[in-house]
């Protein structure tokens, strides 16, 4: 498109030059020539004016494909990152779950060897218990009063 307007350009700007020598040079009288260049003039600047609106319009229409590709393309990346987003704090949820869950496992199991090791403190307790009870039973009841054994 850029190579179509190059050359309309070019054309435009050749004609113009082409019609200004062929004039300077044309065996007219002065008057004459100056009308002419005149006219030509005023034709150039009716051409450019027309140019500049066609430039102006497709401008516009450049600008509104711009504008539309770009609000497209920033939706596109916001929805991209609003994935992701949801993506990091479902991954981070999952996480932080299976961390409270190994959390309340460990807790369970610390919880379970302390409740062992109460009732195995509380059977030795018993076991003891029971021993110094059955020393005490099969002792030697001689002692006396004061504390000592009768002499033999």
């Amino acid at each position: 498109m850029s190579e179509k307007r190059d050359f309309v350009v070019g054309m435009l700007v050749g004609s113009a030059i082409g019609a200004a020598v062929a004039l300077l040079y044309a065996p007219q009288p002065g008057d004459a020539t100056r009308d002419m260049i005149k006219q030509k003039a005023g034709e150039a600047k009716d051409r450019a004016g027309d140019l500049a609106s066609t430039a102006k319009e497709k401008a516009g229409t450049v600008a509104g494909t711009i504008s539309s590709t770009v609000a497209e393309k920033a939706g596109t990346v916001r929805d991209s990152a609003k994935g992701m987003v949801d993506q990091v704090k479902t991954t981070a949820q999952d996480l932080v779950d299976k961390g409270r869950s190994l959390v309340e496992t460990k807790k369970d199991q610390v919880s379970a060897a302390v409740d062992a090791g109460k009732q195995a403190y509380h059977e030795k307790r018993n076991e003891l218990e029971a021993d110094v009870q059955h020393d005490m039973d099969s002792a030697p009841t001689g002692i006396g009063s004061s504390g000592t054994a009768p002499a033999a």
